[in-house]
């Protein structure tokens, strides 16, 4: 393939004079631009200054936000595969402060790590970057990776300035974080690429079909309300969960680091209650813990859902109880995600309520349902929202 001719474009408003527009290769990847385009506008992330990297059969190229290949020098020192630079809103205002954002969940330390720094040219390396004065810079392996990570530096910055209205952010350990970044890359995120090649259209064979049982039902219930907290922007990429009781010592729960448009029914986990075992489906979600002891305290509850929704993250980040007129969801004290001491603190908490906040973590709540567990997901997302003013 020939080289990228390039012309000098327009300066972009609020940009550097780096950007230069440039042919278009013989088959660029439009269809997995679109596709980042889309989720990003679903989620207020897209705008005129966006540009999107994308590998492509050894050539890299860089679109504009109408679908132009241009050049940029933000992306000169990059080699992840997909990168991802957008002004945001909530970030917009640390970059132009010039200040990094610390690590003030889970989710951030596994996908990012500690920080969030603040420079004017990315470096070699780092998942992430707030450029100084224009916005963000993320980079991906797959497009629900990158899409995710836009997500979350949002949602850090977003954090950080509405933490005022309820109390002070605390931040995580600098070796913890890196601990979990580590086990991230290593190992939680290989089924997250594979589910990328099968949502691409590399999907294997289905299993024989049978009449449906019961259990076959709910199995598809857990991926239908996986699917609704993602579209409730209730959870981003695979952080968060479903599960619902089968019986009194089984239950079914989402796979570890799933895609829930992609995993098949038969890949829900079946755990007992008692133990915490597993003989069906995938490895289970690394909360399983969490959810087998609030059964076995909580034998009416039928259902749970585990989010990481923005504004229930705010009072994880505070270590604040979430009360209301009508809500009582007090915060359970933090312990590293999928630890045996995480799901001890929950599920305490649980014993006396039907919600808790996780500290630097998210949101658990259970019902009789899981129509009724995501409603009371949903209300206590929007009644953080009030309590913080947003």
């Amino acid at each position: 393939m020939r080289g990228l001719k390039t012309r000098v474009a327009r300066r972009l408003p609020g940009s550097h004079s780096d950007t230069r527009e440039a042919s278009v290769p013989a088959v660029p990847p439009l269809s997995e631009f679109e596709e980042i385009r889309q989720q990003l506008k679903e989620n207020g992330l897209f705008g005129d200054e966006t540009l999107v990297l994308i590998a492509h059969d050894g050539v890299r190229v860089v679109f504009d936000s109408e679908g132009r290949l241009v050049r940029s020098e933000l992306f000169d020192a990059i080699k992840a595969p997909l990168a991802l630079f957008t002004p945001g809103t909530h970030a917009l205002t640390f970059a132009t402060r010039g200040l990094p954002v610390y690590a003030s969940n889970d989710d951030m330390a596994q996908m990012i790590g500690y920080a969030l720094p603040c420079v004017d040219i990315p470096p070699k390396n780092g998942p992430a970057f707030l450029i100084r004065d224009r916005g963000f810079l993320v980079t991906g392996r797959f497009a629900n990776e990158l899409v995710a990570a836009a997500i979350l530096a949002e949602k850090l910055c977003r954090i950080e300035l509405l933490a005022p209205a309820i109390g002070a952010v605390h931040h995580l350990n600098p070796a913890l974080c890196a601990a979990e970044h580590a086990v991230y890359r290593a190992a939680y995120s290989k089924r997250q690429m594979r589910d990328a090649h099968v949502l691409s259209g590399d999907t294997p064979a289905s299993p024989d079909v049978s009449p449906a049982s019961h259990e076959d039902e709910l199995r598809s219930a857990v991926i239908a309300y996986g699917q609704k907290l993602v579209e409730a922007h209730l959870i981003q990429a695979t952080w968060g969960n479903v599960s619902v009781r089968v019986d009194d010592e089984h239950f079914l729960i989402s796979p570890s680091g799933v895609d829930y448009f992609a995993v098949r029914p038969d890949e829900v986990a079946l755990v007992s209650v008692v133990d915490g075992s597993y003989d069906k489906g995938l490895h289970p979600s690394s909360e399983r813990r969490m959810h087998q002891l609030i059964y076995q305290e909580r034998p009416d509850i039928r259902a749970l859902v585990h989010t990481h929704s923005a504004n229930c993250a705010v009072f994880a980040a505070c270590h604040e109880d979430l009360l209301t007129e009508v809500l009582d969801y007090p915060c359970a004290p933090y312990a590293v995600s999928g630890s045996a001491r995480l799901a001890a603190n929950a599920s305490h908490v649980m014993i006396g309520h039907d919600g808790c906040i996780l500290a630097n973590h998210g949101f658990v709540t259970g019902s009789d349902s899981l129509a009724h567990a995501f409603a009371q997901a949903c209300e206590a997302e929007a009644a953080a929202g009030r309590r913080l003013g947003s």
